[in-house]
Protein backbone atom coordinates (compact mmCIF):
# COMPACT_ATOMS: atom_id res chain seq x y z
CA UNK A 1 0.00 0.00 0.00
CA UNK A 2 1.62 3.26 -1.10
CA UNK A 3 1.90 6.16 1.34
CA UNK A 4 -0.08 9.27 0.40
CA UNK A 5 1.41 11.27 3.28
CA UNK A 6 4.70 10.73 5.11
CA UNK A 7 5.80 12.61 8.22
CA UNK A 8 9.50 12.31 9.07
CA UNK A 9 11.23 13.60 12.25
CA UNK A 10 8.36 16.08 12.66
CA UNK A 11 8.44 18.40 15.68
CA UNK A 12 6.14 21.35 16.21
CA UNK A 13 6.39 24.34 18.54
CA UNK A 14 3.92 26.96 19.79
CA UNK A 15 6.47 29.62 20.73
CA UNK A 16 8.70 27.96 23.33
CA UNK A 17 6.26 25.09 24.00
CA UNK A 18 6.91 21.92 22.03
CA UNK A 19 3.69 20.12 21.08
CA UNK A 20 4.96 17.35 18.77
CA UNK A 21 8.16 15.39 19.26
CA UNK A 22 9.91 13.65 16.36
CA UNK A 23 6.79 12.16 14.77
CA UNK A 24 7.24 9.63 11.99
CA UNK A 25 4.26 8.05 10.23
CA UNK A 26 3.17 6.85 6.81
CA UNK A 27 -0.51 7.36 5.93
CA UNK A 28 -1.76 4.99 3.24
CA UNK A 29 -3.75 6.20 0.25
CA UNK A 30 -7.49 5.46 0.02
CA UNK A 31 -7.84 4.33 3.60
CA UNK A 32 -9.15 5.81 6.84
CA UNK A 33 -6.35 6.38 9.35
CA UNK A 34 -7.49 7.19 12.90
CA UNK A 35 -5.37 9.14 15.40
CA UNK A 36 -6.34 8.41 19.00
CA UNK A 37 -4.99 9.55 22.36
CA UNK A 38 -5.78 11.63 25.44
CA UNK A 39 -6.77 15.30 25.31
CA UNK A 40 -3.82 17.60 24.79
CA UNK A 41 -1.47 14.98 23.34
CA UNK A 42 -1.15 16.78 19.99
CA UNK A 43 -3.58 14.89 17.71
CA UNK A 44 -5.28 18.01 16.34
CA UNK A 45 -1.97 19.86 16.11
CA UNK A 46 -0.57 17.03 14.00
CA UNK A 47 -3.68 16.95 11.82
CA UNK A 48 -3.38 20.69 11.14
CA UNK A 49 0.25 20.32 10.08
CA UNK A 50 -0.96 18.18 7.15
CA UNK A 51 -2.58 21.14 5.36
CA UNK A 52 -0.59 23.90 7.06
CA UNK A 53 -3.56 25.24 9.01
CA UNK A 54 -1.11 25.91 11.85
CA UNK A 55 0.46 28.58 9.63
CA UNK A 56 -2.41 30.83 10.73
CA UNK A 57 -1.28 30.64 14.40
CA UNK A 58 1.37 33.24 15.37
CA UNK A 59 4.84 32.18 16.58
CA UNK A 60 4.61 28.55 15.51
CA UNK A 61 7.39 26.64 13.84
CA UNK A 62 8.03 23.18 12.53
CA UNK A 63 11.09 20.98 12.02
CA UNK A 64 11.25 17.80 9.98
CA UNK A 65 9.25 17.01 6.86
CA UNK A 66 5.75 16.23 5.66
CA UNK A 67 5.59 14.73 2.20
CA UNK A 68 2.42 14.64 0.09
CA UNK A 69 2.95 12.26 -2.84
CA UNK A 70 6.67 12.55 -2.12
CA UNK A 71 6.83 16.38 -2.21
CA UNK A 72 7.61 18.36 0.95
CA UNK A 73 4.64 20.65 1.67
CA UNK A 74 6.81 22.95 3.83
CA UNK A 75 9.31 23.73 1.07
CA UNK A 76 9.68 27.44 0.25
CA UNK A 77 7.42 28.47 -2.59
CA UNK A 78 4.64 25.94 -1.92
CA UNK A 79 1.23 27.40 -2.86
CA UNK A 80 -0.67 26.95 0.42
CA UNK A 81 -4.04 27.70 -1.17
CA UNK A 82 -3.46 24.95 -3.74
CA UNK A 83 -2.30 22.63 -0.94
CA UNK A 84 -5.53 23.19 1.00
CA UNK A 85 -7.51 22.44 -2.15
CA UNK A 86 -5.80 19.04 -2.23
CA UNK A 87 -6.09 18.49 1.53
CA UNK A 88 -9.57 19.44 2.74
CA UNK A 89 -10.69 19.66 6.36
CA UNK A 90 -13.82 19.08 8.42
CA UNK A 91 -13.83 20.47 11.95
CA UNK A 92 -15.17 19.25 15.29
CA UNK A 93 -18.09 21.66 15.30
CA UNK A 94 -20.04 21.91 12.09
CA UNK A 95 -19.46 25.38 10.66
CA UNK A 96 -21.79 25.97 7.71
CA UNK A 97 -21.69 29.46 6.21
CA UNK A 98 -24.77 31.61 6.99
CA UNK A 99 -25.93 31.06 3.41
CA UNK A 100 -28.27 28.64 1.66
CA UNK A 101 -27.53 24.92 1.49
CA UNK A 102 -26.76 25.30 -2.22
CA UNK A 103 -24.42 28.27 -1.72
CA UNK A 104 -22.46 26.45 1.00
CA UNK A 105 -21.47 23.73 -1.45
CA UNK A 106 -21.17 26.04 -4.47
CA UNK A 107 -18.79 28.42 -2.68
CA UNK A 108 -15.55 26.48 -3.17
CA UNK A 109 -16.51 25.43 -6.70
CA UNK A 110 -17.03 29.09 -7.60
CA UNK A 111 -13.88 30.56 -6.05
CA UNK A 112 -11.78 27.81 -7.64
CA UNK A 113 -13.52 28.38 -11.00
CA UNK A 114 -14.25 24.68 -11.36
CA UNK A 115 -17.66 24.97 -13.06
CA UNK A 116 -17.86 25.68 -16.78
CA UNK A 117 -21.51 26.75 -16.70
CA UNK A 118 -24.50 27.24 -14.41
CA UNK A 119 -25.63 23.72 -15.26
CA UNK A 120 -22.20 22.32 -14.42
CA UNK A 121 -22.27 24.16 -11.08
CA UNK A 122 -25.66 22.62 -10.24
CA UNK A 123 -24.38 19.18 -11.25
CA UNK A 124 -21.27 19.50 -9.05
CA UNK A 125 -23.33 20.67 -6.06
CA UNK A 126 -25.75 17.77 -6.49
CA UNK A 127 -22.91 15.25 -6.83
CA UNK A 128 -21.22 16.55 -3.67
CA UNK A 129 -24.48 16.38 -1.70
CA UNK A 130 -25.10 12.86 -3.01
CA UNK A 131 -21.60 11.74 -2.01
CA UNK A 132 -22.21 13.21 1.45
CA UNK A 133 -25.47 11.19 1.68
CA UNK A 134 -27.48 14.39 2.08
CA UNK A 135 -29.12 15.00 -1.31
CA UNK A 136 -32.38 13.14 -0.63
CA UNK A 137 -32.91 15.10 2.60
CA UNK A 138 -32.29 18.58 1.16
CA UNK A 139 -33.04 18.45 -2.59
CA UNK A 140 -36.38 20.27 -2.12
CA UNK A 141 -34.94 23.03 0.06
CA UNK A 142 -31.58 23.88 -1.46
CA UNK A 143 -32.26 27.61 -1.06
CA UNK A 144 -33.14 27.37 2.65
CA UNK A 145 -30.54 28.47 5.20
CA UNK A 146 -27.95 25.84 6.06
CA UNK A 147 -28.31 26.94 9.69
CA UNK A 148 -31.82 25.38 9.77
CA UNK A 149 -30.38 21.86 9.32
CA UNK A 150 -29.92 19.45 12.23
CA UNK A 151 -26.44 18.99 13.72
CA UNK A 152 -25.81 15.77 11.81
CA UNK A 153 -27.05 17.30 8.56
CA UNK A 154 -24.86 20.37 9.08
CA UNK A 155 -21.82 18.15 9.55
CA UNK A 156 -22.63 16.21 6.35
CA UNK A 157 -23.09 19.55 4.58
CA UNK A 158 -19.60 20.58 5.74
CA UNK A 159 -18.29 17.28 4.32
CA UNK A 160 -20.12 18.00 1.03
CA UNK A 161 -18.54 21.47 0.98
CA UNK A 162 -15.10 20.00 1.66
CA UNK A 163 -15.32 17.36 -1.10
CA UNK A 164 -16.89 19.70 -3.67
CA UNK A 165 -13.43 20.98 -4.66
CA UNK A 166 -12.24 17.39 -5.31
CA UNK A 167 -9.55 17.08 -2.63
CA UNK A 168 -7.26 14.04 -2.53
CA UNK A 169 -7.10 13.99 1.28
CA UNK A 170 -9.80 14.78 3.86
CA UNK A 171 -8.79 15.65 7.43
CA UNK A 172 -11.52 15.20 10.07
CA UNK A 173 -11.01 16.61 13.56
CA UNK A 174 -13.43 14.76 15.88
CA UNK A 175 -16.28 15.23 13.37
CA UNK A 176 -18.79 13.28 15.47
CA UNK A 177 -18.09 14.58 18.97
CA UNK A 178 -21.15 16.87 19.01
CA UNK A 179 -23.50 14.39 17.30
CA UNK A 180 -26.02 11.85 18.54
CA UNK A 181 -25.42 8.10 17.92
CA UNK A 182 -27.58 7.95 14.77
CA UNK A 183 -25.86 10.93 13.14
CA UNK A 184 -22.49 9.50 14.19
CA UNK A 185 -23.21 6.21 12.40
CA UNK A 186 -24.22 8.13 9.27
CA UNK A 187 -20.89 10.00 9.28
CA UNK A 188 -18.98 6.74 9.87
CA UNK A 189 -20.75 5.05 6.95
CA UNK A 190 -19.93 8.09 4.84
CA UNK A 191 -16.23 7.93 5.75
CA UNK A 192 -15.99 4.31 4.67
CA UNK A 193 -17.70 5.17 1.38
CA UNK A 194 -15.49 8.21 0.68
CA UNK A 195 -12.32 6.21 1.35
CA UNK A 196 -12.85 4.53 -2.03
CA UNK A 197 -11.68 7.80 -3.61
CA UNK A 198 -10.03 9.77 -0.79
CA UNK A 199 -7.36 9.39 1.84
CA UNK A 200 -9.01 10.18 5.18
CA UNK A 201 -7.26 11.04 8.45
CA UNK A 202 -9.55 11.32 11.48
CA UNK A 203 -8.83 12.44 15.03
CA UNK A 204 -11.11 10.78 17.57
CA UNK A 205 -11.33 10.16 21.30
CA UNK A 206 -13.59 7.20 20.66
CA UNK A 207 -11.74 3.85 20.53
CA UNK A 208 -14.82 2.06 19.18
CA UNK A 209 -15.17 4.61 16.40
CA UNK A 210 -11.50 4.21 15.48
CA UNK A 211 -11.98 0.44 15.32
CA UNK A 212 -15.12 0.77 13.19
CA UNK A 213 -13.85 3.20 10.56
CA UNK A 214 -10.09 2.75 10.24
Amino acid sequence: MSAKITAAALSFFYGEKQALFDVGIEIAANQVTALIGPSGCGKSTFLRTLNRMNDTVPKTRITGKILLDGADIYQPGVDVVALRRRVGMVFQRSNPFPKSIFENVAYGIRINRMASSRGDLHHRVEQSLRRAALWDEVKDRLHDSALALSGGQQQRLCIARAIATAPEVLLMDEPCSALDPRATLQIEDLMRELANDLTIVIVTHNMQQAARVS
